[in-house]
C-alpha cells in the first residue's frame, strides 16, 4: 500500500511512518521539515504544510490513501477547519480514494461515551478546541471520499503496555470509564491497524487502552 502522511514528524505521524514503512508500505512523509523525518528503507519526503494545496496533490499523487495526523495549539479554535478542505481538493486532485483522520476522543459526540469527569473537561476547558476536531471530522464525511476517523484517548510518551491497544467502532462503545491514557506507540499501532483493515472504511474507531472501555450490550451478545 502507498501512504501520504501529513503531519510524519509528529508524535504519532513520525511513529506511524516508521511502523508502515517497517511492514512493508510505501510512505510518503509529507512534512514542513522534511530533513527531521529519519531516513528509513520505504519512506520518501516530500516538502510542504497541510496548506499549500499544490504540494500535497502533488505528493499525494498515486497514493491508496493519505493519513491526517496534525493537531493545531488548544488556543488555535480553528486549525482542523481551516486545513481539512484543502486537504481534501488535494486528495482529490489527486485520484486519492481514501482520507484515514486523526481526531480525538471528546470531540463531537464521541463526549457522550466519557465518564462524569471527562464529559467536564471536554465540556470547558477543552471545549473550542473539540469542536474545531469535530467540525473538521464531519467536512470529511461529507466530502465524497471514502474515510474513516480516529478517536484516540489521551496520550503519552511512555513505554508501550506491551499487549494491543483497543480498536473499536464507536457504536460498539457504550462508555469510556474514568480518564485514560495511552501510550503513543501503542496508539501508532493501532493507527496502522485500522489503515490495513479493510471493515475501516467509512467508520469511526476509538483507539483506547486494552480494558478501559465497557461495550454495549449489542456488541457483547
Amino acid at each position: 500500500m502507498k501512504i501520504t502522511i501529513i503531519g510524519a514528524t509528529g508524535n504519532l505521524g513520525s511513529r506511524v511512518t516508521r511502523l508502515a514503512a517497517s511492514a512493508g508500505h510505501e510512505v510518503v512523509a509529507f512534512a514542513s521539515r522534511p530533513e527531521a523525518v529519519p531516513a528509513l528503507a520505504g519512506v520518501r519526503t516530500e516538502a510542504g504544510s497541510a496548506e499549500e494545496v499544490e504540494a500535497l496533490a502533488a505528493a499525494a499523487d498515486g497514493a491508496d490513501l493519505v493519513l491526517v495526523s496534525i493537531t493545531g495549539k488548544i488556543s488555535d479554535t480553528t486549525f482542523m477547519q481551516d486545513r481539512m478542505p484543502g486537504i481534501i481538493t488535494a486528495a482529490k486532485r489527486a485520484g486519492v480514494p481514501r482520507l484515514v483522520l486523526v481526531s480525538v476522543f471528546g470531540a463531537g459526540d464521541t463526549r457522550d461515551k466519557a465518564s462524569g469527569i471527562a464529559q467536564l473537561v471536554y465540556r470547558t476547558a477543552l471545549s473550542r478546541f473539540l469542536a474545531d476536531k469535530a467540525a473538521a471530522d464531519e467536512l470529511l464525511r461529507a466530502s465524497g471520499l471514502e474515510w474513516t476517523i480516529l478517536y484516540p484517548v489521551n496520550l503519552k510518551d511512555a513505554p508501550s503496555l506491551g499487549e494491543a491497544a483497543a480498536l473499536l467502532p464507536l457504536d460498539e462503545v457504550e462508555r469510556v470509564p474514568g480518564l485514560p491514557t495511552l501510550p503513543m506507540d501503542d496508539a501508532a499501532a493501532a493507527i496502522l491497524r485500522a489503515i490495513e483493515r479493510p471493515d475501516s472504511v467509512n467508520a469511526r474507531l476509538l483507539i483506547t487502552t486494552p480494558k478501559e472501555f465497557r461495550r454495549t450490550r449489542s456488541a457483547q451478545g
